[in-house]
Parts: C-alpha cells; structure tokens; sequence
C-alpha cells in the first residue's frame, strides 16, 4: 500500500491545483498572479515574494517537477489524470527512500521544502 505523507499530499494537491490554475486560467484573479518565465518553452514560474503563502509554496514545488510530470511534447496539453499519475509517483519515490531529511519535518517543525527528486 502506497501512502503519501501529510506533508506530501500538500505538495500533491499544490502542483495538482496549481497546473490546473495555469491550464483552464481559472480562477482568473489567482491565473493573473502567475508570472511564467519568458523563456522559450520554459514554464518555470517566477517566485512571488517569499511566503507561506499557496501561490509561492505551489509554484516552488511546481519548478522542481514540472519537467517531469508534463509530456515534452504536449506541454499544457498533458491530461490531468497523467500530471496526477506523475506527481504522485514522482513524490512516492522520494518518500521511499527514507530518507528523513528530504519527507520529514523541518528542525523547526515546519515540513521542509522537499526536492521531488
């Protein structure tokens, strides 16, 4: 049985809700709060002021894995059951390794921003 941590179904739902945000543009007054890199075939977001705030925590997991979660070909076109499939296998393997230092709480108890991979 393949659980993600609590931490790790945050990061599931941000980059799940956040690519959804920046596909459908909806809902339009958060889409207008995304800045994406202008570089060519780059959907890096440009971090918003440092927060703990949804917009920069999900935009910060979503530059570490949108690489590998979206088809090179289809970029935005990519299903949403896939991105979600990615994610979570993405996220479930990191989480396998146990690796403490990169799924468990911060030294302060805050959860650490995890690289996905």
């Amino acid at each position: 049985l393949k659980l993600l941590t609590v931490q790790n179904l945050f990061k599931y739902y941000c980059i799940s809700e956040l690519y959804k945000i920046i596909k459908f543009r909806c809902p339009y007054t958060i889409y207008n709060c995304i800045k994406v890199s202008p570089r060519e075939s780059s959907l890096n977001i440009i971090l918003p002021v440092k927060s703990n705030t949804f917009l920069y925590r999900a935009s910060t997991f979503w530059n570490s894995i949108h690489k590998q979660i979206l088809s090179s070909t289809h970029g935005l076109r990519t299903s949403m059951n896939l991105i979600k499939l990615r994610t979570k296998t993405s996220i479930l393997e990191t989480q396998s390794k146990d690796d403490a230092d990169l799924w468990s709480p911060g030294r302060n108890g805050h959860s650490a921003l995890i690289p996905l991979l």
